[in-house]
């Protein structure tokens, strides 16, 4: 069995037999080679110069070789084929599931979806090693993928998480989870994602899947209003809403729609991420302390855009406490 260490390229992951079926998903997105890109065709070590934890990525991917090894990994493609003839980019959309050593079956499931602005999901560097600290908890996790790089990237994806909720709904037996009893957890992009599926008017009421029992949305963005230079031909709010993102703006800002009805949520976020200000983690607390929603913030001092499990940051170890935050709902 290979070992994944700081030195190892991305594209060399590839060769690794355990992780050859995964390979494509580590990083995905539409119709691209990662070998054949200068910035993918580095070691991890050297991936950490903008801000990602190499030492995370590798453990991560050591414990995804580890229960590849021992039979503990799944890849569920959820699009049937007449789905995926409509539209050949949800032939891409599945979920991987990490099954514990020992699992407990009376925790809930956790998917996670990766950020990478709704171009890439960048599952590697962020989901899968915040995965393995659940995995070693007895939480069984998926790691979604879900669809970008395509027109209203937002709102696709949101139809996909919606399916893969509901078709883990219909496959219990095959998956060997509660459909009913599950948290969600995403990161920048991904977190947006997450905190429009806690919404009930675009996410899961409006779907008909059950309630999330909790939300860990990590350096997520919901005010979309004042996103300076992103409202070019090239920015997020035309590649997440579509060219008539002007009429659809105050529909997907979730900032306008916390109620009630929207789940608790565990937020973490870092004071110096320069990508994604630490106030809209903060905006989110206060809209859910104002709705009366049991929420906690974690902000650290030094915890830049892409931490992910939080590896060497001031939130370190957010995973574990996002988990016995969850923990204390019941």
């Amino acid at each position: 069995m290979t070992a994944v260490t700081l030195d190892t390229k991305v594209p060399e992951l590839a060769g690794i037999p355990e992780l050859r079926a995964y390979y494509r998903y580590l990083i995905y997105q539409p119709d691209f080679d990662m070998a054949s890109s200068p910035f993918w065709n580095r070691s991890l070590r050297e991936l950490a110069s903008v801000g990602w934890s190499a030492k995370a990525m590798a453990e991560g991917l050591n414990a995804l070789i580890r229960a590849s090894a021992q039979g503990r990994v799944k890849q569920h493609f959820i699009y049937s084929e007449a789905e995926c003839t409509q539209d050949a980019h949800k032939r891409d959309v599945n979920l991987i599931q990490l099954t514990p050593a020992a699992p407990d079956l009376k925790k809930p499931y956790v998917i996670l979806c990766a950020g990478g602005g709704y171009v890439n999901v960048c599952t590697m560097v962020e989901a899968l090693p915040t995965a393995k600290h659940m995995l070693d908890a007895g939480y069984t996790v998926f790691l979604m993928t879900y669809r970008v790089s395509v027109p209203m990237a937002a709102i696709a994806a949101l139809d996909d998480l919606a399916k893969a909720v509901l078709w883990l709904g219909s496959h219990a037996d095959e998956t060997g989870v509660d459909p009913a009893r599950y948290a969600v957890g995403g990161f920048s992009a991904g977190a947006n994602l997450v905190c429009n599926w806690g919404c009930a008017h675009i996410g899961w009421k409006h779907y008909g899947a059950p309630k999330p029992l909790c939300l860990f949305p990590v350096y997520t963005y919901i005010d979309l209003k004042p996103i300076p230079g992103e409202s070019g031909p090239d920015g997020i709010l035309p590649r997440s809403l579509g060219q008539d993102w002007r009429e659809k703006i105050e529909k997907y800002s979730v900032a306008e729609h916390v109620d009630g009805d929207y789940p608790p949520c565990c937020i973490v976020c870092g004071k110096d991420d320069e990508t994604v200000p630490c106030s809209n983690s903060e905006l989110l607390k206060e809209r859910l302390d104002a709705a009366k929603i049991p929420s906690v913030l974690e902000e650290g001092a030094h915890a830049p855009h892409g931490f992910g499990d939080g590896t060497d940051t001031d939130v370190e170890g957010w995973p574990e406490r996002a988990l016995r935050f969850m923990e204390s709902l019941a």
